[in-house]
């Protein structure tokens, strides 16, 4: 179980905490963040969904997850970006790219550049499980 706030219309939390799970309801939303990871070439690393995922299994995406109740969206990301590729990265080395809102999500994407390309990434079993450097084009 994965615990997470709710938030209201305008971003604010309600004091709600239920199970990600669970279905929203009208009014309600979710916070979650995302990560672009850019090389010094400026190619950007995607990663595979599992194909046990429930909703767009197999999609390449860029790492993102929800906030979990009580955590920030630094933290998150940070979390989110260890357990989907096994990289550590420092909240410094990070860059506010800007908010977003879809549907029942409120977003806060982040950026972080790496001088090289990882020696190893370690995959989430049932999170993701594959990884490549596209071009942005």
């Amino acid at each position: 179980m994965e615990l997470v706030d709710i938030y209201d219309a305008h971003g604010r939390p309600t004091g709600i905490v239920r199970d990600r799970a669970e279905p929203l309801g009208e009014g309600e939303y979710l916070l979650a963040v995302g990560m672009w990871i850019v090389d010094r070439e400026n190619n950007i690393l995607l990663t595979k969904r599992s194909l046990e995922k429930r909703w767009a299994p197999g999609k390449w995406e860029n790492t993102a997850g929800h906030v979990q109740a009580g955590e920030d969206c630094v933290a998150a990301i940070l979390r989110e970006l260890k357990e989907e590729t096994g990289l550590s990265v420092s909240e410094n080395q990070l860059v506010y790219l800007g908010s977003a809102h879809s549907g029942h999500y409120f977003g806060e994407n982040y950026g972080v550049r790496l001088g090289d390309h990882p020696e190893k990434l370690t995959f989430q079993k049932g999170e993701t499980c594959g990884a490549k450097w596209v071009t942005p084009e």
